[in-house]
């Protein structure tokens, strides 16, 4: 009997997929709740560029209107590819940021040259949970001056284009609080 119930378990998590799942659609994102009432936000230089806006449809097939999430609140953008060492040693960065700034800020992922099936995979191997879309024809890596990942770039509440970090950034953080975000 305990063979069995072993066997019955085992098949019943395989048929779930306890360890992942390689469908893309098996990845889901939320986008950020309101934002708290106690954030506060920095206005965009007077110089800085507007953003260049963009929809994305998304890993689980959701479609992201990015122009409609920067009304609200400050979008960093996470240029990256799959197979990119630099991109997946400063991800657990990132991701701890995505989360710390949850709802005030909003965290997207854009690659461009990976395969859905390996942005997926990237994805739950990093345990992201914010939106991540693929943009097969490179053309917003392109509006945005990307020419390798990694690079972040960060836009301001209301789309203005307040800084870029090609070959990505350590100190996302402080920069957050300095260009985006007031305590």
């Amino acid at each position: 009997m305990r063979r069995v119930l072993t066997g019955v378990i085992v098949a019943v998590l395989a048929l779930a997929g306890c360890s992942g799942s390689d469908d893309p659609a098996a990845v889901s994102f939320e986008l950020p709740g309101e934002v708290p009432s106690d954030v506060t936000f920095i206005d965009a230089p007077p110089t800085a560029p507007p953003a260049p806006s963009f929809e994305l449809e998304l890993l689980d097939g959701a479609t992201l209107d990015l122009a409609e999430q920067w009304a609200e609140r400050p979008v960093v953008l996470v240029f990256f590819e799959s197979f990119c060492e630099l991109c997946a040693q400063q991800q657990a960065d990132i991701t701890a940021l995505s989360e710390e700034y949850r709802d005030a800020v909003l965290f997207v992922g854009v690659g461009s040259a990976s395969r859905a099936d390996d942005a997926a995979e990237y994805v739950r191997e990093h345990d992201i949970t914010y939106p991540v879309g693929l943009n097969a024809d490179g053309e917003i890596f392109r509006r945005y001056g990307v020419d390798e990942p990694p690079l972040v770039a960060l836009i301001a509440r209301g789309g203005q284009l307040v800084r870029g970090w090609p070959g990505g950034v350590d100190d996302l953080g402080a920069q957050l609080t300095e260009f985006v975000v007031a305590e």
